[in-house]
């Protein structure tokens, strides 16, 4: 199937409500600290955080960037792959098992890279069930990348963007199934490095398998 051209609406107001306050913390730096994710301030009753953190960052100027250009162009490719109620599926699965992960693995943090890791895995799927692999291709760009940062090494992001760009490069000759499977090892190597990326971009995948097998679209 080919990619919609309609306006990506859920993308946009995604992207303003995470871009505002994401922006807004660099000048109340108090912003990021009183709605990021924090487990110890979780457990005393202020659950709030789990649904704030998403909207602010803790990577600074360049990490800041990179989450919104993510949600902006993969988010535009989601959209007009798997449609606006799924792409909200995928994205809501990314950030409930990214921060299920945040409180295991005590992780004091915020980002929508949890929701774009969930777009990740879901799109992956879509692409095995026959969806336009462009969005699959690009949310596997954005998993080896974020493994690569767990690394944080000059080699491994080089190497993580020369794979992610063949990914794109070659998304119409790579099997379908690759893009699921890649971001399958990449989510259960981050689970077992105590990352969050991990289980947020198993979410995407387990929501993308439940959405497709009950779907013959």
């Amino acid at each position: 199937m080919t990619l919609s051209r309609s306006f990506p609406r859920v993308t946009a107001i995604v992207f303003v409500l995470t871009a505002v306050p994401s922006l807004l913390q660099f000048a109340y730096p108090a912003l990021e600290t009183n709605l990021r994710r924090d487990p110890a301030l979780i457990g005393d009753g202020q659950v709030w955080r789990l649904f704030t953190s998403p909207f602010v960052q803790d990577g600074g100027v360049a990490g800041t960037i990179s989450n919104l250009l993510f949600l902006l162009f993969l988010g535009t490719l989601a959209e007009r792959t798997v449609g606006p109620r799924r792409w909200l599926l995928f994205y809501v699965s990314g950030i409930a098992l990214g921060q299920v992960g945040g409180i295991l693995f005590d992780y004091v943090g915020a980002g929508n890279s949890i929701g774009l890791a969930g777009l990740a895995g879901g799109t992956a799927v879509a692409a095995w069930r026959g969806r336009d692999p462009l969005a699959a291709a690009v949310g596997t760009l954005y998993a080896v990348l974020t493994a690569g940062s767990v690394v944080d090494t000059t080699w491994s992001y080089a190497g993580a963007a020369i794979l992610g760009g063949l990914g794109i490069g070659l998304r119409n000759r790579a099997p379908r199934y690759a893009y699921a499977m890649v971001v399958f090892l990449v989510g259960v190597g981050l689970s077992v490095a105590a990352d969050l990326h991990g289980p947020a971009l198993l979410g995407g995948l387990v929501a993308g398998a439940a959405v497709y097998a009950r779907s013959s679209e």
